[in-house]
């Protein structure tokens, strides 16, 4: 009986010195951990205070960026719209010049074909006129009407051996003066042989500048010049005083190589 007490007492005391000892041991490692858990959690904060530190240094380096560029962009605005100011300003100076320019050119485009009409029907400009043999005074010019006929090259070139040019007709004056004494067609200073449709005068004059002109006119057909090609692929590109039909108070355009009587002219000279 005893031993049978004294075996359970002992059997207690050993069950309750194996909890204690579990217990102790399960002290012993929560305090571990709790040891070990503090240290990690450090060491984490650090780099997470690393980490947020390094973002926002990149963040300030982001925006200086940002705005070093957003200041040249506002400087280089600038300076392209006070360069486009300039520029327009001077572009409304030029067109205002320009038009300026035109008009006085205009006014003295005028005022020549009046004074030229004016001259060419001065019967004592005609009379004081010193021509020469074979040339007809008129206004301020003299004038040569051939006998012969060449093609529009060589008139011109006679017409510049004895003086002068093909003639040139810069008024209705002029124009009425030499349809008067011709007959039949005659070459004139007008054609369009270096571009087509841009007609010039011997003088490098173009229409518009001189003003004037007296092309055929048809009802129901193209008017002059209308280049025709049935006889010659590279077109009527010379002009003359008249045509074949007669009508010699009209410009027609011509084939070149026709060959045609022809009028020069050159200024006349004052006793």
């Amino acid at each position: 009986m005893m031993e049978q007490v004294y075996g359970n007492v002992e059997y207690e005391l050993s069950k309750t010195s194996g909890n204690e000892r579990r217990r102790v041991s399960t002290d012993v490692s929560v305090q571990s951990v709790r040891q070990r858990n503090p240290l990690s959690s450090k060491d984490s904060l650090k780099f997470l205070l690393a980490a947020l530190g390094l973002l926002l240094l990149c963040a300030l380096v982001a925006l200086c960026v940002l705005g070093i560029l957003y200041h040249n962009k506002g400087v280089s605005y600038e300076a392209l719209s006070e360069q486009y100011s300039s520029v327009v300003e001077r572009l409304s100076v030029q067109e205002r010049i320009t038009d300026e320019t035109e008009r006085e050119y205009d006014a003295l485009k005028l005022k020549y074909r009046k004074t030229h009409e004016a001259l060419s029907n001065c019967s004592e400009c005609q009379k004081c006129a010193l021509c020469g043999e074979g040339w007809s005074p008129f206004g301020v010019k003299c004038y040569n009407f051939s006998t012969d006929k060449l093609n529009w090259t060589m008139s011109r070139d006679d017409c510049a051996e004895k003086g002068g040019h093909l003639v040139i007709i810069t008024s209705q004056a002029e124009q009425d003066f030499v349809s008067s004494r011709v007959g039949e067609h005659h070459w004139i200073g007008l054609n369009d042989l270096d571009t087509e449709g841009k007609w010039v005068w011997v003088n490098n004059q173009t229409l518009n500048e001189t003003g004037v002109t007296f092309w055929f006119k048809r009802t129901n057909h193209p008017d002059e010049p209308d280049n025709w090609t049935q006889m010659d692929p590279s077109g009527e590109n010379c002009a003359s005083l008249g045509d074949e039909n007669g009508n010699t108070n009209k410009w027609f355009d011509a084939y070149c190589h026709k060959l045609k009587k022809y009028i020069c002219e050159m200024q006349n000279t004052f006793a």
